[in-house]
């Protein structure tokens, strides 16, 4: 075999070996609960193409690079904490939290827009977002207003802000949350401080106050109810008085048979005249 046959078998070997190795290299996996975005670095169609890859192994040429974004839920919680200022300026941190989801169909329109992946994106530009929208709402109130009922309503209008700016561009948010609580200036901690004593003082002094009407009431239910039995008694009692003298009066020999039967039968030592005693007067005048 000439050496110029043997060089041409050597030079396609190579080059169907390159090839395998760069099919191998390029072989793009997309699994599932991702979508892939194709982009042609070179030539005259460069650029991000507007179809999304499914999931499923693709083989790109040379001039084509996948990336992948995720379709579930991306919970991020940032560790360095956001600072803005409420109307009054004073400055406070947080920590901050947010949980959204790339629109599948929308993956290509958000590469598009910042041409990053997910966690450059999550870390960098949504961190801008929800920065500014802090800034710009926390300005609308006071302090004051933030320690008493305004965390949940600065979220409601962070929340709001960014899914207006971000629908569009293909990112879903679907809430924002507190990581951590609030960091106020030392002034405006003292001042809750005071507020939670004095809040706690007090609540102290109105449960003193109701339980002390509680046991007023309580004696004057039982004083109330001694009188009542008392009253009662007595009410039975002349009751039981004005039906026997009615008795008596209506029977009067009823008295004269009451004495009888107490009679011990003996005779007074001592009588005056002609008296005796009650029963046998009574006797005498009935002969």
């Amino acid at each position: 075999m000439r050496l110029s046959t043997i060089a041409a078998i050597a030079g396609v070997s190579a080059a169907v070996a390159i090839g395998g190795i760069y099919a191998l290299c390029n072989l793009q996996t997309v699994p599932a609960g991702y979508v892939g975005v194709k982009v042609n670095l070179y030539g005259s169609d460069k650029g991000v193409q507007q179809e999304e890859l499914g999931v499923g192994r693709y083989l790109l040429t040379w001039n084509e690079q996948a990336y992948l974004f995720p379709t579930f839920n991306q919970l991020h919680t940032y560790k360095v904490p956001f600072t803005f200022q409420t109307s009054d300026a004073m400055a406070v941190n947080a920590m901050i939290g947010v949980e959204y989801q790339v629109k599948p169909s929308m993956a290509t329109k958000v590469f598009q827009t910042y041409r990053k992946g997910v966690e450059e994106i999550t870390d960098v530009n949504l961190r801008q977002n929800v920065s500014d929208a802090l800034i710009k709402y926390a300005s609308l109130m006071d302090v004051n207003e933030l320690t008493a009922n305004g965390k949940s309503k600065l979220l409601d209008h962070v929340t709001e802000e960014l899914r207006h700016q971000l629908e569009d561009v293909g990112i879903h948010i679907i809430r924002v949350s507190w990581a951590s609580d609030i960091e106020y200036p030392p002034q405006v901690r003292e001042s809750i401080n005071a507020k939670i004593e004095a809040t706690q003082r007090a609540m102290l002094r109105e449960n003193e106050v109701a339980q002390s009407k509680a046991e007023a009431e309580k004696a004057r239910v039982a004083a109330q109810g001694e009188a009542d039995a008392q009253l009662t008694k007595a009410k039975a009692e002349a009751e039981s008085i004005a039906i026997r003298a009615k008795a008596l009066r209506d029977n009067p020999q009823v008295l004269m048979l009451e004495a009888i039967s107490r009679w011990d039968g003996k005779l007074p030592t001592y009588l005056c005249g002609d008296s005796l005693p009650a029963p046998l007067m009574q006797l005498k005048e009935q002969k």
